[in-house]
């Protein structure tokens, strides 16, 4: 047999994609000549390419150990590792071939690659120029640079790579898939549900569907979120993002037993998965559920975005045990509405014999003096003295076995603290005193949604024998120039406790879902919290006018669509109309 003829017989193949015919002949090459390096090569690619990695990378191995000056076995070895998860080794082998052939520019892009995927994206971008510096019209150069820019968070530069990739290749779909992700992380949703479906349509796949339903979901299309992301799963019945985005989805939608049922049976495929225990801690508490929900919510110290709270404090966790003679602390997390809607448990914990250390944010420390059963309040930065044990504030209702029947709701826990500012000139105002908030913590992923704009408050302020009052404080607080005639008591607001003081001489509070909501609520004043439409105040629950935290004291008030803020304040409205009139 000629053994050159047949491997290039074998070559034209391989060009035709008769990969069938192309094997054939490179194994009909390696019988008659076992240690042919080109052979050896070729077949390593056609292993790869049918998902054959461990026979790929041993092909390609064997070309490298009969031939180490050659760059293109470590290429075909770098493909089969990586492609297998080995990224490093990967990168290593690509990096020498490289440094084997500077001017083969496959290489370069194949390292630029796997230094993305190793997250080295600097690195990356310096390999992606040299593909494009060697040959400009490889679009897959533009595409491997842009992903690059993109890991580097400069996605508007990354865009501009992508497009060149797409005009030098229209009908490849990664580069289109890339741009409409490049447009989400900068919001531009809109625009990025048109370029996703464009690459649906050049070459289908569960990822495309997935963050085309992400898109939707973001700007509030939660039904055609939802078929996207079923279609993601019929394609990839295994995808575990793809069942915690539907579980989240049907949540928001307020199809809480099917939320429920999606997120459990994603679990069975990732029982390890903290988003998943902690989106099933979402729907489990908001419908009640608390005996699960607690313990699914414990799952939030191995979430990413808690890991940097978790502390160590040199001393063990409460574990709902025996707790008599023993010295605790409490400490503080997330955010100050939280602080005061969950410090009602301390005194439980104080009532099993315990010695309470409460610490919490700076804020908050002159109004907790007042919460019974605390030895003593501590802030970071104190001298927090001796302890035996601690635990996390929202940890006590699980460690103490909390239930929903048996929630403390005795009202008021907290009271206005000794030596705070005086508001007895808006106590002596006549009429109707409310105060009003429009807008949360700027720190909250979601508040843009939670929040509306005082302009919203406008078609309260004519109604007779009533007065208004802006406890509203952070950079949003200049928004009371949109309603004329309302009072601004920020400037007075040293802290929580000086809320609390000026709360004390109103007679009702209107806000969106913030702390001050829950400060109303533990102080025992009557006040109206507007909720938008989905929420995240999960311990709101759903369908309910009131609630069992705050008893007799405060209602709630739902948007009943997305963004519906207007039919919320019109019945806002009539209620204010009644109340001063009486």
């Amino acid at each position: 047999m000629d053994v050159a003829a047949k491997l290039n017989e074998g070559r034209e193949y391989h060009r035709q994609g008769r990969l069938g015919d192309a094997g054939r002949c490179y194994q009909a090459v390696l019988q008659a000549d076992p240690d042919n390096v080109d052979a050896l090569n070729l077949m390593s690619v056609l292993a790869q390419m049918a998902g054959d990695n461990t026979m790929a990378a041993q092909l390609a191995w064997r070309a490298i150990q009969l031939q180490p000056d050659w760059a293109a076995p470590y290429v075909s070895f770098g493909n089969a590792c990586q492609a297998a998860g080995d990224v490093a080794r990967a990168a290593d082998a690509f990096q020498k071939a490289v440094t084997l052939n500077p001017e083969q520019p496959e290489a370069y892009i194949n390292l630029a690659s796997a230094l993305n995927e190793l997250g080295r994206h600097a690195e990356a971008v310096k390999m992606a120029v040299e593909a494009i510096v060697i040959d400009s019209s490889l679009p897959e150069a533009h595409n491997t640079f842009g992903n690059s820019l993109a890991g580097m968070d400069s996605p508007e530069e990354a865009i501009e790579a992508f497009q060149k990739a797409v005009y030098l290749r229209p009908d490849w779909d990664a580069p289109w898939f890339n741009i409409g992700t490049a447009l989400a992380a900068q919001d531009k949703h809109d625009e990025a549900l048109a370029v996703y479906r464009r690459s649906i349509g050049l070459a289908d796949a569960p990822i495309k569907h997935y963050n085309l339903a992400n898109s939707l979901a973001a700007l509030g299309r939660l039904s055609e979120a939802e078929a996207e992301y079923r279609i993601a799963l019929e394609q990839a019945p295994g995808y575990v993002d793809a069942h915690n985005n539907l579980g989240t989805t049907l949540k928001d939608m307020e199809r809480l037993s099917e939320s429920e049922a999606c997120l459990r049976a994603a679990i069975e495929l990732a029982p390890d998965s903290p988003d998943l225990h902690w989106n099933l801690a979402l729907t489990l508490l908001m419908q009640g559920k608390w005996a699960d929900g607690w313990r699914e919510y414990e799952w939030r110290w191995r979430m990413p975005t808690f890991l940097p709270f978790a502390r160590d404090f040199g001393r063990p966790q409460w574990d709902g045990g025996d707790v008599a003679g023993k010295t605790v602390l409490v400490s503080a997390e997330q955010g100050f509405g939280d602080a005061i809607e969950f410090c009602r448990f301390v005194p439980l914990l104080a009532a099993r014999g315990a010695t309470v250390v409460m610490e919490c944010r700076a804020g908050l420390k002159r109004l907790f003096a007042t919460l019974a059963g605390v030895e003593r309040v501590v802030s970071p930065g104190d001298e927090y003295g001796a302890f035996d044990l601690t635990v996390p504030l929202m940890s006590l209702p699980h460690r103490l076995q909390a239930t929903l029947a048996d929630l403390p709701a005795a009202l008021p826990y907290l009271a206005v603290p000794d030596a705070v500012a005086s508001f007895a000139d808006v106590a002596a105002q006549p009429g109707l005193k409310v105060g009003l908030v429009w807008a949360g913590g700027a720190s909250r992923r979601d508040n843009s949604q939670r929040s509306c704009r005082a302009a919203d408050f406008a078609p309260l302020l004519d109604v007779p024998g009533c007065r208004f009052f802006s406890l509203q404080v952070g950079p949003l607080a200049d928004q009371i120039a949109d309603l004329p005639g309302i009072v601004d008591l920020a400037p007075r607001l040293g802290d929580f406790a000086d809320t609390a003081a000026a709360i004390a001489a109103l007679d009702l509070v209107i806000s969106v879902d913030t702390g001050v909501v829950h400060l109303a609520g533990a102080l025992g004043k009557p006040v109206r919290v507007l909720l938008s439409k989905p929420s995240n105040g999960f311990l709101w629950m759903l369908g309910m006018a009131d609630s069992p935290w705050y008893p007799g004291v405060l209602k709630i008030l739902r948007q009943p669509v997305a963004g519906d803020w207007p039919t919320v304040f019109a019945g806002l409205r009539a209620e204010l109309v009644a109340l001063a009139g009486r």
